[in-house]
């Protein structure tokens, strides 16, 4: 059983975006979560990040919603001046230009916090050394 799982904005973008192509498996993905009580987090870049992308997608209201609902089941990490100054390092070592300092936060929040896995549909996390959750929940 997975005890801690990491939210990424994309999943947060596929639950409020009924269109949008992994709708159905993110709402599949985070009922089997809540069903089994697993810890969730996300961090602040997260949800900043999301905030945007889901006023941009599906207006104002939806994100406030949003940010209402994800109250009520996931817990925020911080992103304070310590976790971003390790992040600049981490950044800098990543070879690839296509991983976002967004998600090079994100695996330095996972690490601090001891999260193994995060809940997202971007496979880059695997080059970080971070395991998808859709390859741990079959």
């Amino acid at each position: 059983m997975i005890s801690k799982v990491f939210i990424d904005t994309n999943v947060f973008v596929a639950l409020k975006d009924d269109t949008d192509s992994t709708h159905e498996k993110a709402l599949k993905l985070l009922k089997i979560l809540i069903e089994q009580k697993t810890s969730l987090f996300t961090s602040s870049d997260i949800i900043a990040e999301s905030l945007t992308v889901i006023s941009r997608k599906l207006g104002k209201d939806e994100a406030m919603e949003f940010l209402k609902e994800l109250k009520t089941y996931a817990k925020e990490i911080f992103i304070d001046e310590s976790i971003h100054a390790e992040t600049r390092k981490f950044f800098a070592k990543v070879k690839s230009k296509n991983i976002s300092f967004i998600d090079c936060s994100s695996v330095i929040a996972m690490k601090r916090n001891k999260i193994k896995y995060i809940f997202s549909f971007d496979e880059d996390f695997k080059k970080m050394g971070v395991e998808l959750l859709a390859d741990a929940v079959k």
